[in-house]
């Protein structure tokens, strides 16, 4: 029998996992060593089969230097056990195992801890998190991926290292130059903002299988096209220097910004240069650049003809120069005009040229990342905005959302006022477009209606001033945008904390569910040692789920006649932060169900999912066994499909409940893939509360769990539970 290995941690991998099992297990030494043992005896020859193509060196034998100055006391613990994040249950909690045919290969089930990655297995992680940002037509798994084999080399040089994975994307140049029909304005928008938080989202997805995690660097190519599309040295300048800013204040710390000197290795002035120093140098470097990577027998209509990426671009270029140089051809034939545009076009292409030679040759550690379609042989394609529809650029049109959400870039003019308003940014500026709907219109209330990436609503008061009270919030309005897009929040409202405000407007939102212990619960650290308390109200990490599951009510079914229990699942989760978590602490993670099929990898399709069921077993709850539950059912509102699941938690992970999950009409490879795409970045929003949010999530449109957080912090949150 031969097993897949899939080794990639349930929740947060590597220090926060180590940290995260240290505080929920006691066990010896030799336990750990006896679990170790058993598991190699089992791999072998997938261990020796992977060391062979890639050194076979896990992460805890060979520590980066940098790493090291930042490891703390429980990793140091956590590598005297030679890096087996490993706690063998004490009780004999997965007895029952399924029976598998000898030829087949399964995916590793999670009961015992997984084995220490190597190399090789972190490489393909980190392979397997890039192949889910590629162009949607660029993933069929038919077809080879032709710059793979050379990703994999640069992954592994820097996974060897121990050092962030390393990615350039020449991308943001400048506004189109039709300011009239394609763009709202020449500095970024709404659209270079969800850029930014899609390639911050893609870092953070190989921190999430790597620990160093990953960098994107943008190498403006602005200066190489400016002259030749009539955009002033200037321009470029302010749109860069906005972009920046805008990075920062959207938390993007993982990308950041390479310019045309960084490529020539230039002596001069550093970071932060000033605008009269750009632009003084800005015609130098241009030429600079060209005079020393241009190929001298560099024949750009033969290359067109001939190199089949070179001939992809050259059409895409015509395509977008048609539109944006629409407004210089008024006095043109469309002869004159064709030719124009070919000529442009061609210029264009030598200087993409010399431009991606000096990116392979300055960058060659570089994972190269491309906007533009490709045969994919040295570059990654992508969308750097999840967009439905044909993928546009930020800056070659504009943005818009719809009530749940939902991203098409389109040309500005051809947005109609009477299905979308235009959003202004705090500066005025113009910044996107909104579908048009009366959730937005809040009597007596000036508010800000903020979408967040990717998925969800914060709702502020514009002025910051002002002292709205959570008294006077319209709370079926809330409740509709939730059902829209989860979760809502409510931000810099006034008597959020309020006991009685906050209970009261829980029955505006709908009818209250109550449990046991009343309507509210207070969501803290309980520091109760008891096995059989809840995860809920202690410090550690929570698994995927959704509220509900294990408030069982017996039922007569109506179809048999038989009672049983039934989970009585209640529609919506309503939070007020008493007391937040630091950043990046006690982080809500909330996972889409729109986003979940979105984004869903080929082959596997929303058809063939809504067949599955599945079973849960607990170890402490009741001594029932749940069976044949639904992975997807329709919205009871929208009728659209939403994913219900329990992640598997076992006792390695944690020291309190327990559950056991089996796909029990299909392979149970289904669970490593609905596990991956929940804490996908583009599907999970990974939240943060601060002081007073009010936030209210859909509880059957998103499933949602917590990380770890610290204990001591005093995190407390209020919940009620409405239907």
């Amino acid at each position: 029998m031969s097993f897949k290995i899939d080794t990639r941690s349930v929740l947060y991998p590597s220090a926060d996992i180590k940290s995260q099992l240290l505080k929920t297990a006691e066990v010896s030494i030799e336990a750990i060593e006896s679990d170790v043992s058993e598991l190699d005896s089992s791999s072998d020859s997938e261990t020796n089969s992977a060391s062979s193509s890639i050194n076979s060196v896990s992460l805890a034998s060979e520590k980066p230097v940098d790493a090291v100055n930042q490891k703390t006391a429980a990793d140091d613990e956590y590598s005297a056990t030679s890096c087996v994040a490993a706690v063998q249950p004490k009780q004999a909690q997965c007895e029952e195992s399924t029976k598998l045919d000898e030829d087949v290969e399964v995916a590793y089930d999670g009961r015992k801890p997984p084995m220490p990655r190597t190399v090789a297995d972190i490489c393909e992680d980190v392979l397997g998190v890039l192949a889910r940002y590629r162009l949607v037509h660029h993933r069929d798994t038919s077809k080879v991926w032709g710059a793979k084999a050379k990703f994999l080399a640069q992954v592994e040089r820097s996974v060897v290292r121990g050092e962030p994975v390393l990615m350039s994307l020449p991308a943001f140049p400048f506004k189109s130059p039709n300011k009239k029909t394609k763009v709202l304005g020449t500095l970024p928008d709404k659209g270079e903002e969800v850029a930014l938080s899609h390639l911050e989202g893609l870092c953070l997805a190989i921190r999430d299988v790597y620990e160093p995690g990953a960098n994107v660097f943008i190498v403006s190519d602005g200066l190489m096209y400016s002259d030749i599309l009539g955009i002033p040295d200037l321009e470029v300048w302010r749109y860069g220097q906005a972009l920046r800013k805008m990075a920062r204040s959207c938390g993007c710390d993982h990308v950041q910004f390479l310019r045309l000197r960084n490529l020539l290795g230039a002596e001069g002035p550093v970071e932060p240069i000033t605008e009269e120093e750009y632009l003084r140098d800005a015609p130098k470097f241009r030429n600079d650049l060209l005079a020393r990577y241009l190929p001298e027998d560099f024949n750009v209509d033969a290359h067109i003809a001939k190199d089949a990426d070179t001939t992809l671009t050259y059409r895409g270029y015509i395509k977008f120069l048609e539109t944006d140089l629409a407004t210089m051809g008024e006095e043109r034939t469309k002869s004159q005009m064709k030719n124009h545009f070919e000529a442009t076009a061609k210029k264009m292409i030598v200087r993409g040229k010399a431009f991606a030679t000096a990116i392979a040759r300055s960058l060659s550690n570089h994972i190269r990342l491309s906007i533009h379609p490709s045969t994919e042989q040295s570059k990654l394609s992508m969308s750097i905005i999840p967009q439905t529809g044909r993928s546009v650029t930020p800056w070659h049109g504009a943005l818009i959302r719809a009530v749940d959400g939902s991203i098409t870039m389109s040309h500005a003019a051809s947005v109609s006022a009477l299905t979308h308003e235009l959003i202004f940014d705090k500066q005025g500026r113009p910044s996107y477009f909104r579908e048009r709907s009366d959730l937005f219109d809040w009597p007596g209330m000036d508010v800000d209606f903020n979408y967040i990436y990717p998925t969800g609503i914060v709702v502020t008061p514009r002025d910051s001033n002002s002292r709205y009270s959570f008294h006077n919030v319209h709370m079926q309005k809330v409740r509709a945008l939730s059902e829209a897009c989860s979760p809502v929040v409510l931000r810099g409202f006034t008597d959020t904390t309020d006991q009685h405000t906050f209970e009261a407007k829980a029955y505006d939102c709908g009818t209250v569910q109550p449990w046991t212990f009343g309507i509210r619960q207070s969501v803290k650290d309980s520091m109760n040692p008891d096995p059989k308390a809840s995860t809920v109200t202690s410090t550690e990490a929570m698994p995927m789920h959704y509220d509900g599951f294990f408030f069982l009510k017996k039922e007569i079914d109506p179809k048999d006649g038989v009672e049983k229990l039934v989970s009585k699942v209640p529609r919506f989760q309503y939070f007020t932060a008493i007391t937040p978590s630091p950043p990046g602490d006690g982080m809500t993670l909330f996972a889409s169900s729109k986003l979940f099929f979105q984004h869903l990898p080929a082959p596997y399709t929303l058809q063939e999912l809504e067949k599955l069921k599945w079973d849960c077993k607990h170890s402490h709850n009741w001594s029932n066994h749940m069976q044949d539950l639904a992975l997807v059912v329709p919205h009871p509102t929208n009728g659209k499909p939403c994913v219900r699941w329990h992640e598997p938690w076992y006792q390695w992970m944690t020291k309190f409940s327990t559950n056991e999950i089996r796909i029990s009409n299909g392979g149970q490879h289904y669970k490593d893939l609905i596990r991956e795409m929940l804490y996908d970045r583009r599907v999970c929003l990974y939240f943060n509360f601060e002081q007073a949010d009010i936030l209210v999530a859909d509880n059957i449109s998103m499933m949602h769990t917590r990380s770890a957080f610290t204990p001591g912090t005093g995190r407390e949150l209020w919940r009620i539970h409405i239907n």
